[in-house]
């Protein structure tokens, strides 16, 4: 007698095929730049790099991870910082609702400074595990010479994303 056709006997079928989703369109991006006011006061040993045009990095998680890269550890940072050692590999986090943006000191080894482009540079770390929210002037200080400036993206950078 033939035994009832089982799943296992049938032909597999085609595996859904689904359009690939659409590449997130960053609205905001981090300028990492070096300066060179920030690392007079660190007291760094490692000699600091020559100050240029910020690296722009498109913001497209609501959640991301300011540090230097680790493969033995696994720690793949969305705001590379990699070439200043004085940032922790995990160094702070970027949170935003998609209006507002907060850091967060991932209790680093050298702190998390916030302070208004147009005042002093700071000189007291924010507290780790609390969340600040960043004002539109703000710019997070971090390492030693890493100043990093949270911004809605040009109309040139999001034309360039497409």
């Amino acid at each position: 007698m033939p035994r009832p056709a089982s799943s296992l006997d049938l032909p597999a079928a085609p595996a859904p095929t689904t359009p690939p989703a659409p590449a997130a369109t960053a609205e905001w991006v981090v300028e990492r730049w070096v300066d060179p006011d920030w690392y007079a006061v660190q007291q760094s040993d490692d000699p600091c790099p020559s100050p240029g045009l910020p690296a722009v990095i498109p913001l497209v998680e609501k959640s991301l991870l300011i540090g230097r890269p680790s493969r033995s550890r696994g720690i793949s940072p969305e705001v590379d910082c990699g070439d200043d050692t004085g940032v922790s590999r995990r160094q702070a986090q970027l949170t935003t609702d998609g209006q507002r943006w907060w850091v967060e000191d991932l209790q680093s080894s050298n702190g998390t400074y916030v302070a208004s482009a147009a005042g002093p540079l700071p000189e007291t770390p924010i507290v780790p595990g609390q969340r600040q929210e960043l004002n539109p002037d703000d710019r997070i200080y971090v390492g030693a010479w890493t100043r990093l400036v949270v911004r809605k993206a040009t109309p040139e950078e999001l034309a360039g994303q497409a």
